[in-house]
């Protein structure tokens, strides 16, 4: 499991490098609430003003997916939104078997602040951070 965390902070590192197509780009640093994994340490927020549209990227979907993933997009108030995005088929290394990962997070732009919580297939747990967020500037 935390070989897996590292590659994937090594593989949203990298993906930074890369062209992004959103108006916004926030790269949010995540702290860990929780001992168990399942919450990436660096998190892309992909931000479409102009539709409020996301998309999450962070090292789970790169290695998982490949590419940033829609995440459903609710207004709260002001400048905040919940956002929830689903991971399918995340390898549990101990076990030699793949769970699925519920997310929801409120994404705070005005604050710069990113919450997550995790709700993972068959495992009891509750893994939450959160995080600020800075505008990547090309």
């Amino acid at each position: 499991m935390k070989r897996f965390i590292l590659a994937g902070s090594i593989a949203a590192a990298s993906f930074l490098g890369q062209a992004v197509s959103a108006e916004t780009v926030y790269d949010c640093d995540i702290k860990m609430f929780t001992n168990n994994g399942w919450i990436a340490p660096r998190v892309l927020v992909l931000w479409e003003d102009s539709t409020k549209t996301a998309k999450i990227y962070d090292g789970y979907i790169h290695e998982l997916v490949g590419e940033p993933l829609a995440a459903k997009v609710e207004h709260r108030k002001g400048n905040s939104y919940d956002l929830a995005w689903r991971v399918n088929d995340i390898p549990v290394s101990n076990a030699r078997t793949k769970v699925d990962g519920l997310y929801s997070a409120v994404f705070n732009m005005d604050k710069g602040t990113l919450s997550i919580r995790g709700v993972i297939t068959g495992f009891a747990n509750a893994p939450r951070g959160r995080g600020k967020c800075k505008v990547k500037q090309d």
